[in-house]
């Protein structure tokens, strides 16, 4: 495997993270190119593994997705105080169970990865019960799956 190298997606003016952009790790593919390594905590549009172009500055700025991983990223803003509550740990079961993985970041905001096999609908619907349980809110950073019936 190659050495893994930070690129930069810009993130637009409002956004989550309050910052003007986002590192995300990845694998230089050569070409401009790059498989992504971690979810994004900030940006739309990107998943776990995608395959992006970039530019050739020092840290790449990513110029678009060049292959799509048909990976989802759904972002969790987890309410105060639950985190490490048995309610959110039996919640994350039940998305765990059907192959989703987080990321964690200041505790609170966690990117979720939907692997391209996982029925996106059901994932989804785990989703929203743990809004309407009040666990977190949650939103939409890229949906890669097929979602016509």
């Amino acid at each position: 495997m190659s050495k893994l190298v930070k690129v930069r997606i810009e993130l637009p003016p409002e956004n989550v993270l309050n910052a003007s952009a986002e590192t995300l790790w990845a694998e230089p593919l050569g070409k401009g190119l790059f498989k992504l390594q971690n979810s994004p905590f900030g940006a739309y549009g990107y998943s776990f593994e995608d395959i992006v172009i970039a530019d050739d500055n020092e840290i790449p700025n990513v110029l678009g997705v060049h292959e799509n991983s048909g990976r989802s990223t759904y972002r969790i803003l987890v309410k105060d105080g639950v985190l490490d509550t048995d309610e959110f740990a039996q919640a994350w079961k039940k998305l765990e169970s059907i192959g989703c993985t987080y990321e964690g970041s200041e505790s609170k905001l966690l990117a979720i990865d939907v692997p391209a096999n996982t029925d996106i609908f059901h994932a989804y619907k785990l989703l929203e019960a743990g809004e309407e349980a009040d666990l977190w809110e949650f939103e939409e950073a890229k949906c890669a799956h097929n979602i016509e019936a």
